[in-house]
């Protein structure tokens, strides 16, 4: 809040879904600045109902997690700019809000790479979205990178046991095989950004 105080008058700062909604509609704001996950209900849904209610509103997302699906469900949303919350203050969120300000739209580099690759993430029309936890998610990009199970308990700080449990709900939900299996899935489904270099696979 402080840091978006300086881009000029903050009507007002909200944490949910719908805490915001109840501020939109007792401000006169003309910008909402949000992120991807919120503490309860989406950045995502956020843009696309506070658009229906003032279609004059901008807005700009900020992306934790620059994957396939949130950002498409982001562009679905209307969203005016889309920025990785990797590049907030480098200089992104001010070329997005000066393109926002003059009827443009921006996607920042992370997002443009992110949606060159989407080719992989097509699905036929009508096909199934998976849902998945957090937890699960942080999992799968372990997956995705290569890393062992001990790994991936280290980097978040859980137990091994805890691991193995994400990893069998992530092969139900993909209807996967295996782990390889689950990462060709992923990268299919667009659940994790695709990454520069081969993934180092271990088991």
């Amino acid at each position: 809040m402080g840091w978006f105080q300086e881009l000029g008058h903050l009507v007002a700062a909200a944490t949910t879904e719908e805490e915001c909604l109840q501020r939109l509609g007792s401000t006169e704001a003309d910008l909402l600045i949000c992120t991807d996950q919120l503490e309860k209900g989406t950045g995502a849904n956020l843009v696309l109902r506070a658009k229906n209610d003032n279609p004059m509103l901008k807005a700009l997302l900020l992306v934790q997690r620059p994957i396939l699906r949130t950002i498409l469900q982001a562009i679905d949303a209307s969203c005016d700019g889309l920025c990785s919350h990797q590049n907030v203050g480098n200089g992104n969120v001010f070329a997005a809000l000066t393109a926002i300000e003059s009827d443009g739209s921006y996607l920042d580099p992370v997002i443009a790479g992110v949606l060159r690759h989407g080719r992989l993430g097509r699905r036929p029309p009508g096909a199934s979205t998976t849902e998945l936890s957090i937890k699960e998610e942080d999992v799968l990009r372990g997956l995705c990178k290569g890393m062992s199970n001990q790994d991936i308990a280290d980097s978040l700080v859980v137990s091994i046991d805890t691991v193995k449990s994400h990893i069998g709900s992530l092969l139900r939900k993909l209807k996967a095989n295996n782990r390889t299996h689950a990462v060709v899935v992923a990268f299919q489904e667009g659940l994790v950004e695709i990454p520069s270099s081969p993934p180092r696979w271990t088991y």
